[in-house]
């Protein structure tokens, strides 16, 4: 932290400037992401049962939400004000996000009434969806009120000091119109990303619905993500596919990682350790080139070379070897499935990752092996006590970077799976799409929500591993 006064260094514990001794006032932390998360709460509570059964948490039906309910407008318009509480707050506007989360929670309060009148009974209580949204609008609210009261106290220390820093700040409006160019020009990209990224996230609202072919959806509430989790004895065969497709995706994608980083890694040490250049280039040249060969095509290479038939190459080569007695379908077999996955993962990208660990590599200088070859050093000492050294930061960076993708995971498998191996090889993306497209009943209500639950686990992925990117190397992915 630099002195307003005098732009010295400051040290991080330090009270006055070191050289003009002026007192060190620490910014304060910015409150409005209690705020924010005000709204996330009331914006999830808006996907529970208005009102339900006392004993909907057995059956969860009849529940009655925004879904069902006459007027599904109010949802809408409930959810935008949330979103819009959000974004005031973002940009600094706590003042117009009380206002906006206010109006969202009486918005909430005449849709309850309504369908209680609706629908009332002895049997009907209050959903979960009330005890949420309660929760959420006082979040939102008390955090909006603590951040303008941090504000306000701010700028009146700052008008008091007469920071020249400060007396020329502008507010949003007034950067907007100072750059009016380039936001004018950022609005096709705008409306680009709304239309195809932000828009189709409507469709989250059939999570909580039973949503058939030719059919309106039906409101269930939080029944499908019941039956993902097998808490009800009906639920346990839709739970025991879905935990398979769950755990499947997280062991493939992490030991794939795993083992194409530890490849590119060991491939990039011994390409920095050739010394003929022109070797060195078709080396790289070659191992490269897989990556950009499509899926479709790898799969049907790979199938043609473990087939076991008498053109399948691999199993012609063991059987001449004599270290089979008959051939091997290894793309039908459930022990030999996942190994061939990884060896096909390994062939098409470890070239393509070798890319950032030779960069780093050419970036050491030269001066330090010449000091440990003068020092007695040998080969195998240079590369442990120099090279793996220089080269850690970037193998931890390139590990936490591709770690947030590992849910994203569908082409390289549906190309290579079949039914045989489904219990070893089917991950939570194609899941999807065998329940959404090969059945001739499809829920796509129950489809949406295991979209939905990938989503929120990739999510949270990649925020800790935003995080852990701070740690590393400074700066996060996002």
């Amino acid at each position: 932290m630099l002195c307003k006064s005098c732009n010295a260094e400051i040290p991080k514990k330090a009270t006055r400037c070191p050289e003009c001794g002026r007192a060190v006032v620490k910014p304060q932390k910015n409150l409005y992401p209690i705020a924010i998360a005000g709204a996330v709460i009331s914006f999830v509570g808006g996907f529970f049962p208005v009102i339900q059964s006392t004993d909907a948490i057995k059956k969860f039906t009849p529940a009655y939400g925004f879904m069902n309910y006459e007027q599904p407008l109010l949802w809408y318009l409930f959810m935008l004000l949330l979103v819009a509480s959000a974004i005031l707050c973002a940009i600094k506007y706590e003042k117009f996000s009380i206002i906006t989360t206010v109006a969202a929670a009486v918005i909430y309060g005449v849709t309850y009434a309504n369908i209680m009148s609706l629908h009332n009974g002895p049997e009907m209580q209050a959903g979960l969806a009330t005890v949420i949204i309660v929760v959420g609008t006082l979040v939102g609210i008390a955090g909006c009120f603590l951040d303008v009261n941090k504000n306000a106290a701010e700028r009146k220390r700052k008008n008091g000091e007469l920071d020249f820093q400060y007396t020329g700040n502008k507010t949003v409006w007034q950067r907007i119109y100072i750059y009016r160019g380039f936001y004018l020009m950022f609005i096709p990209v705008f409306i680009f990303v709304f239309i195809f990224n932000y828009l189709p996230m409507a469709g989250l609202r059939y999570a909580v619905t039973d949503y058939f072919s030719g059919k309106q959806p039906d409101y269930v509430g939080i029944k499908h993500f019941v039956d993902m989790f097998g808490l009800t004895s009906l639920s346990k065969l839709t739970n025991k596919q879905f935990m398979a497709a769950f755990l499947n995706t997280l062991r493939l994608s992490i030991i794939k990682l795993f083992l194409n980083t530890f490849m590119a890694v060991i491939i990039s040490l011994l390409l920095h350790e050739m010394r003929n250049i022109y070797f060195k280039k078709t080396v790289q040249t070659i191992i490269y080139l897989p990556h950009f060969m499509s899926w479709v095509v790898v799969a049907s290479i790979f199938k043609m070379l473990t087939s076991a038939s008498d053109s399948g190459m691999i199993n012609q080569l063991l059987l001449n070897a004599n270290l089979i007695s008959k051939p091997i379908d290894f793309l039908t077999s459930p022990s030999t499935w996942r190994g061939v996955y990884y060896a096909v993962n390994i062939w098409k990208d470890t070239g393509w990752g070798t890319i950032l660990f030779l960069a780093t590599l050419s970036g050491i200088s030269p001066d330090l092996y010449e000091a440990a070859q003068i020092d007695g050093a040998n080969r195998m000492q240079r590369m442990r006590f120099i090279t793996l050294p220089a080269l850690a930061n970037t193998i931890i960076t390139v590990f936490i970077l591709n770690l947030a993708k590992v849910m994203n995971l569908f082409e390289s498998v549906f190309v290579m799976y079949n039914p045989s191996v489904y219990e070893v090889s089917d991950v939570l993306q194609t899941y999807i799409y065998r329940q959404s497209f090969s059945s001739g009943a499809a829920n796509y209500g129950y489809t949406t929500a295991v979209g939905l639950f990938r989503s929120v686990v990739g999510c949270i992925l990649v925020l800790i591993c935003n995080k852990a990117s701070k740690k590393v190397r400074g700066r996060g992915i996002v």
